[in-house]
């Protein structure tokens, strides 16, 4: 064996129950998982000894940006490995226009997979302040067509931003036109619902089941309380038919008042993503990174299994990769993350200012990528 990984506790995700077991990995592969200590760790070319360490399927982060060379939103995606993603979807900065330079200067040749969302925009998300046109003028379908047929498995969804100074006195019309695009190529929509020009119960009702009500939690605007501070009963009935809720917590997507107030009344998220950029990712603290903002919620009361299963298993099948990642048994790709679970005060923030004491904190240590280690934090330390 190449690998082995021993005294690692594992998660039952169905049963939420947990185990200590050995890992064994050989030519990127898992090629057993054992109960700990019943094989000699001799027979590994490495051991890593993870007392005390949850071992989780490798993270998917289903919301960031990536276009480093044609964006000012983009971050290098292999630094996403840092926080324990083996797995990221590129969340629109490009449109059709310029979608073949991101893929060839900042998405080939990462040592993570990814996906990306074609922008409705042909020009996808510049940076801070420059907002793309989305009037119908400038939506191309045939041009879409061409570029995923460019990239075969590559786009994997549409993206649309309907912020209010985004979309101006077109209102809705880009969303209702994004999820036309989408019907045609056969794809889901990812909404950007930050401070959008209409209530939360107009928007989610546009969507269809297997689109992504993205910024679930923000505070801007309307949200998805009403003037009572309940939910919208469209926004739970849209969950129940499928539209995915989705964190995409950023600089300015999240807002705790919204979010505690949604889960107290059972509104937890499908899908916990950073949207990490430059500007957010290791840098800021409303935000940091995705295990970070995972974090949040397991203060803030959601289930360890419910969490992990927002960072791995869902987003890995909205993706389409779930044949390689989301979980971990015997003869799957070898993306393996340990963690550390520390129970310390924490002081979380928010986009706007609101701070949320917690406990819990996931706290990635080390990354294995198709079998190979390619992160160590500095302050671990292998004690075999």
């Amino acid at each position: 064996m190449r690998l082995a990984i021993l005294n690692a506790r594992m998660l039952d995700m169905e049963r939420g129950t947990e185990n200590q077991a050995d890992l064994w990995i050989e030519r990127g592969r898992l090629a057993r998982i054992s109960p700990a200590g019943t094989q000699p760790a001799s027979e590994a070319h490495r051991v890593i000894n993870a007392d005390g360490m949850y071992a989780f399927p490798g993270f998917v982060d289903f919301h960031t940006h990536l276009f480093r060379h044609g964006s000012s939103f983009g971050l290098d995606a292999d630094r996403l490995l840092e926080c324990g993603v083996v797995c990221a979807a590129d969340m629109g900065s490009a449109g059709w226009v310029n979608y073949p330079a991101m893929h060839r200067c900042d998405m080939a040749g990462k040592r993570l997979e990814l996906k990306a969302y074609l922008n409705l925009s042909p020009v996808g998300q510049p940076g801070r302040g420059i907002h793309e046109p989305l009037t119908d003028a400038v939506i191309d379908l045939e041009r879409m067509k061409e570029k995923m047929a460019a990239f075969p498995g590559e786009i994997v969804g549409v993206k649309v931003r309907i912020s209010r100074g985004i979309v101006g006195e077109l209102g809705l019309r880009p969303l209702e036109r994004a999820v036309e695009v989408g019907e045609e190529l056969g794809l889901p929509v990812c909404v950007h619902t930050t401070d959008p020009p209409a209530t939360a119960d107009q928007v989610i009702s546009r969507l269809r089941t297997g689109d992504i009500y993205s910024h679930t939690y923000q505070g801007k605007g309307h949200t998805i309380l009403n003037e009572a501070g309940s939910l919208y009963p469209e926004i739970s009935e849209g969950q129940r038919r499928g539209v995915r809720m989705e964190v995409g917590n950023g600089r300015v997507n999240f807002n705790f008042p919204v979010a505690l107030r949604a889960l107290e009344q059972g509104l937890y998220p499908d899908i916990i993503s950073s949207d990490a950029t430059p500007a957010t990712f290791h840098k800021e603290l409303a935000m940091w990174d995705l295990p970070f903002v995972a974090s949040k919620f397991l203060s803030m009361g959601m289930p360890l299994r419910d969490v992990i299963r927002s960072i791995t298993e869902t987003p890995a099948k909205v993706l389409g990769v779930e044949d390689r990642f989301g979980t971990l048994a015997r003869g799957r790709e070898a993306n393996v993350v340990l963690c550390r679970m520390e129970d310390t005060p924490t002081v979380f923030r928010d986009s706007d200012g609101n701070t949320f004491e917690g406990r819990k904190r996931i706290v990635p240590c080390i990354t294995v990528r198709r079998g190979e280690v390619v992160f160590e934090a500095a302050a671990w330390e292998d004690s075999l």
